[in-house]
């Protein structure tokens, strides 16, 4: 039995909570609810809690440095929805245990309790029936039975926390209808358990499976793309995190940035906590570490040949951004995009990044602040485009300082190709037009199709794996065998139902060609009214996105 936890036992719970996670990953990403191929919320929260973790493996401080650590390690990197509210939940239970060299179970409950209001106000529209609902009853619970003298070790706090998650976690399908007639409970809960269930075996000495996983950043490099007659274009990729420490150079952040301005290109800092997180294009990285070391010491270092990794910072690279509305522009744009030719079409419409939308993992907290960093304007409107990167880009504009940041709420690329044009950049009052353009995409009604990658019963319909299913919000409008045959069922749905005077149809990459003159003669023939088109998009996640204004 632990009566109060120190820094080392902070670190076991940690590793032992991530790891049972990682040993249970694709568990929670058969959780989700529809049959799609981005039931990722395992993965993400694995990511968002290995993010905030890897810096501090090994680390022999204290309780309050590992706390606030990992709470800024786990903002910056979170990543999908289910990672933004669980880094919430660990932020505020990490921020109230930083106050502490020796926590007992009095400081833990109330450590659950700041998790839990952090993980709420996160959330513009709590939905009970979710992670939320189960860190709430659980909290609450451990509460009760301690107001009771039921709790008087950190074990038993872990005990009864994990009792109540799981009578929650088992209800939540009688909460949410949704969970229900898919017949699972909800995932993000099921993760959270996963890591109490983590944490508890290791204040029980139980012993956890080593477990091996592949992550986004692992990659086969090939190193002949330079060798001794390549011309050094691009210079190295300069990665690190500096903590100050005293007896060093009195640390001016303002000076700092202004110092590192004259060294490199696509530079990205991050103070807090007395840390400096630091991204920097340089052809002089020694010079760089010499600046910075004056400073501090070098918690982590990471230096790449961008002439080798190429192909993988095209996307950050640090040409200087021409922003559409020129050189006196105060609003620019940024919008995630699924699919290449998607993303191609944003920047012509006027969008000034476009962040890859359909890659292994969703975007981050951080891949957001990147951006930004890019463009030198008063205000920027972000175009989120999938249910998944909503609370990341929501997380990013409370930790960007330089620019006000405006997320509109688009959920999928039909939304903001509708609102796209509407931008005005040399607009006075940005969010009085951003009411605009979130009008333009509420007018949009969205019908996904996709291939389902496992059997499900929705609603008292049985889709089995492979077959195509047409999704309105959270309705099923079609199922069937053949991708075309579904798309016409679900426009004849919506169109017998409302008029609407545009269909447009974007075409993922597995789409059939002959979606097209299918499309284009059911219009003619049964809604004249209604004017069609067909563009291709590059989306690998849904065979077809149609999109009614």
């Amino acid at each position: 039995m632990i009566k109060s936890i120190n820094g080392q036992h902070y670190l076991n719970l940690l590793d032992y909570g991530i790891r049972n996670l990682a040993q249970y990953k694709e568990h929670v990403n058969a959780l989700n609810v529809f049959p799609v191929p981005d039931g990722d919320t395992g993965t993400n929260m694995l990511m968002t809690l290995q993010n905030g973790y890897s810096p501090l493996e090994g680390s022999s401080d204290g309780l309050p440095t590992l706390a606030k650590r990992f709470s800024a390690g786990v903002v910056f990197g979170a990543r999908g929805n289910s990672g933004v509210i669980a880094s919430q939940f660990f932020k505020g239970f990490s921020d109230f245990l930083s106050s502490f060299d020796d926590a007992g179970a009095p400081a833990i409950i109330e450590a659950l309790s700041r998790g839990v209001s952090c993980a709420y106000e996160a959330v513009s529209n709590p939905v009970e029936g979710t992670m939320l609902t189960v860190v709430r009853e659980a909290t609450d619970y451990v509460k009760a039975q301690s107001e009771k003298g039921n709790v008087l070790t950190v074990d038993d706090v872990v005990a009864m926390f994990l009792k109540q998650a799981r009578r929650t976690l088992e209800n939540t399908p009688d909460m949410l209808p949704v969970l229900k007639s898919a017949g699972v409970v909800d995932s993000g809960g099921a993760g959270l358990v996963f890591v109490f269930e983590g944490m508890q075996k290791y204040l029980r000495g139980e012993p956890l499976a080593e477990v091996i996983t592949s992550s986004a950043s692992t990659a086969t490099i090939d190193f002949t793309a330079f060798d001794r007659n390549s011309k050094f274009d691009f210079g190295y990729c300069t990665e690190f995190v500096l903590q100050l420490t005293c007896g060093k150079c009195e640390f001016d952040y303002d000076a700092f940035r202004e110092e590192l301005s004259d060294m490199g290109d696509s530079i990205v800092t991050v103070y807090e906590n007395d840390k400096v997180k630091v991204h920097i294009h340089t052809r002089a990285p020694e010079q760089v570490l010499g600046v910075c070391h004056a400073y501090g010491e070098f918690l982590t270092l990471k230096i790449e040949n961008m002439n080798v990794q190429h192909h993988e910072y095209r996307q950050t690279a640090p040409a200087a951004i021409k922003l559409h509305g020129g050189e006196n522009a105060k609003v620019a744009v940024v919008a995630v995009a699924h699919g290449t030719l998607m993303g191609e079409r944003f920047l012509e419409m006027g969008a000034d990044v476009v962040i890859p939308g359909d890659g292994e993992y969703p975007p981050s907290a951080q891949d957001f602040i990147e951006q930004y960093e890019k463009l030198s304007v008063e205000t920027i409107i972000v175009f989120p485009n999938s249910n998944d990167t909503g609370l990341a880009a929501e997380q990013s504009s409370r930790l960007y300082g330089k620019a006000k940041i405006i997320v509109m709420n688009t959920r999928a690329d039909s939304q903001c190709y509708a609102a796209l044009p509407l931008v005005d950049f040399a607009a006075e009052d940005a969010e009085s037009m951003a009411e605009e353009l979130q009008e333009a995409a509420d007018n949009v009604t969205t019908v996904l199709i996709a291939r389902a990658q496992k059997d499900a019963q929705f609603d008292g319909v049985s889709i089995e794996v492979g077959d195509y299913f047409a999704l309105m919000n959270k309705t099923l409008l079609a199922v069937g065998k053949d991708s075309d045959t579904v798309a016409l069922e679900a426009i004849e749905a919506v169109l017998d139902r409302d008029e609407h005077d545009i269909l447009t149809v974007f075409k993922g990459v597995n789409a059939t060609d002959t979606v097209n003159d299918k499309v284009y003669n059911l219009i003619a023939s049964k809604y004249p009214l209604t004017e069609a088109d067909v563009m291709d998009t590059g989306n690998a996640l849904y065979e077809l996105v149609l999109s009614f204004e």
